[in-house]
């Protein structure tokens, strides 16, 4: 204990030489350090909550970066000219607006000591102030910890779930959309309408955050992925019961699984997002073994007379079609997603496509079709709008691409 206790004491040290030389060239100094108790500081928790404040403070406040690691902990330093009592309650607003700002400390510096707050902060499990509670040991170590790490992940939980829904809305609110359903029409279904889709879209997002959880384990990717795939047969459940046993999204659940799941096991194994691709891969490692099984699907059909893979190549590629896309989702717009779904559509191995064309001569002349009609303008959109319902076309694989584009773009902007 005296051993970690002399380190974490020469970090602290470490830390103020590093702000001192700092402040020589910058007005002020801020640090992003985790409020977190007791002698391990390198918890998982705490990279996670150093880089979603970092990310929550403006890059126009600060013109040097530097992240640091040691025994007390995880965090960012950030050199900065704005005014230094600006700054200090631009960042106490950040702290107390945030769901998850009790537990972090943006401090600013202007010489060697910190601007005060001007109020003392409470403690995490009662409403003394923090510093009597620890004075007086109110509390373990173990139950702060606990209530840390409970809390950070309900907030992640909740935010994912909101993100999910808004990928979600935002590929169904769509129009037009080539014979898919759309808040104004059922496309090229007689199966299925608007209504019909918000309510699997809201049976299946639970079992969305059930496999973030299992994501965010150390287990093995083999393992992981046997769980997950547990979990999207009960979301398929789930679904076929609010839809009368019409598929309306699984194939999604199988994709959007996989890269929530890795979205998860990035952030417990403290990864960039730009990991997010490279860990779905691995996730899904084993996932073409499956047409060894020979099963009587469309989706087995297609692997067997043409090697088209759908979603399971999409997957087992680290999903390149959507790493490509995201080039043409320049930005949350209807533009940016029409366009992106048309590129979708042009790159991907779609079945539901193949299946509604009927000969794979047709398949590929569709998609070439809306290769030639990417930048189009509104008028060549309607013309391929209107082709596509006139031949009984949909794009199910593609539509289901779009929202995974959209939902990697969202936490590209979060993270």
């Amino acid at each position: 204990m005296s051993l970690n206790i002399d380190k974490i004491l020469a970090a602290r040290e470490f830390r103020a030489e590093k702000i001192k030389k700092l402040k020589t060239s910058f007005k002020a100094v801020i640090t992003v350090k985790t409020n977190f108790p007791g002698v391990e500081k390198q918890h998982r928790i705490c990279y996670i909550l150093i880089n979603r404040f970092l990310h929550r403070i403006s890059a126009e406040l600060y013109g040097l970066k530097e992240l640091c690691d040691g025994a007390d902990g995880p965090y960012y330093l950030l050199g900065s000219n704005t005014h230094p009592t600006e700054l200090k309650k631009h960042l106490i607003d950040l702290e107390t607006s945030d769901l998850l700002g009790r537990f972090i400390d943006l401090d600013v510096f202007d010489g060697e000591k910190s601007l005060s707050r001007g109020f003392m902060r409470k403690c995490y499990l009662c409403d003394k102030d923090a510093f009597v509670c620890a004075r007086e040991k109110n509390h373990t170590e173990n139950d702060l910890v606990e209530y840390i790490e409970n809390t950070v992940l309900s907030v992640l939980k909740e935010e994912l779930r909101q993100t999910l829904n808004q990928s979600m809305m935002m590929e169904l609110d769509l129009h037009p959309k080539f014979g898919l359903v759309t808040p104004y029409t059922n496309g090229s279904h007689n199966d299925m309408d608007y209504q019909l889709m918000q309510k699997a879209k809201d049976a299946i997002l639970p079992f969305f955050i059930d496999m973030f959880q299992i994501g965010y384990s150390s287990q093995t990717y083999q393992d992981i992925f046997n769980l997950i795939r547990r979990i999207g047969l009960k979301a398929e459940k789930a679904m076929d019961i609010v839809t009368s046993n019409i598929n309306a999204y699984k194939g999604l659940i199988f994709n959007l699984g996989i890269l929530v799941t890795a979205y998860g096991n990035i952030l417990y194994n403290n990864l960039g997002v730009n990991q997010l691709f490279v860990v779905a891969k691995k996730i899904s490692a084993s996932v073409l073994e499956d047409f060894n099984s020979k099963e009587n699907t469309f989706g087995f059909l297609s692997f067997e007379m043409y090697h088209i893979k759908g979603a399971r190549g999409e997957a087992a590629s680290g999903f390149q079609s959507v790493q490509k896309s995201r080039s043409y989702l320049r930005d949350l717009s209807e533009e940016s997603r029409l366009r992106t779904l048309m590129f979708l559509i042009s790159q991907c191995e779609d079945t539901v496509l193949l299946k509604r064309c009927g000969s794979l001569q047709k398949y590929y002349e569709v998609k070439q079709r809306f290769k030639a009609y990417l930048f189009g303008g509104n008028q060549d959109i309607e013309s391929l709008n209107q082709y596509c319902l006139d031949n009984n076309l949909s794009f199910g694989g593609s539509a289901d691409l779009l929202i995974l584009t959209i939902f990697s773009k969202m936490l590209q902007e979060t993270a």
